[in-house]
């Protein structure tokens, strides 16, 4: 993956700022973060730090990251993703996101009802 962040780095450095490019990948690597996290506490950290630029990403993304990794037991996994529905849900201005990111409101299985949303992932 972040073989994946360099080279799309190198490629759009040529047509826009390179401010721009490190803002809009800054997403890839804390999402790679984030799925590589070695502890409970640095899930909730790392996905704070995406709210931090991505305040509409979903705690689901954590859910999803979470359950997909081996060696995390359930009760833990679920404590994970309370606390980070817990951050989101503290971080929300009227009930929305105070601002919208540029990435998660593209993703249109993340729009869908909640019932279906990772079997569409995966």
């Amino acid at each position: 993956m972040r073989l994946d962040e360099e080279v799309i780095l190198d490629f759009f450095r040529e047509y826009i700022s390179v401010s721009k490019v490190e803002n809009r990948v800054s997403i890839l690597s804390d999402l790679r973060e984030l799925a590589s996290a070695e502890s409970l506490d640095t899930f909730t950290l790392i996905y704070t730090n995406i709210l931090e630029h991505q305040p509409d990403c979903p705690p689901e993304v954590v859910e999803k990251l979470v359950g997909l990794r081996e060696g995390i037991p359930r009760k833990d996994a679920k404590e994970v993703v309370q606390e980070c529905k817990e951050i989101y849900e503290n971080s929300l201005v009227g009930g929305n996101p105070p601002k919208a990111g540029f990435v998660f409101p593209k993703v249109k299985c993340l729009t869908a009802s909640k019932g279906s949303l990772w079997r569409k992932l995966t």
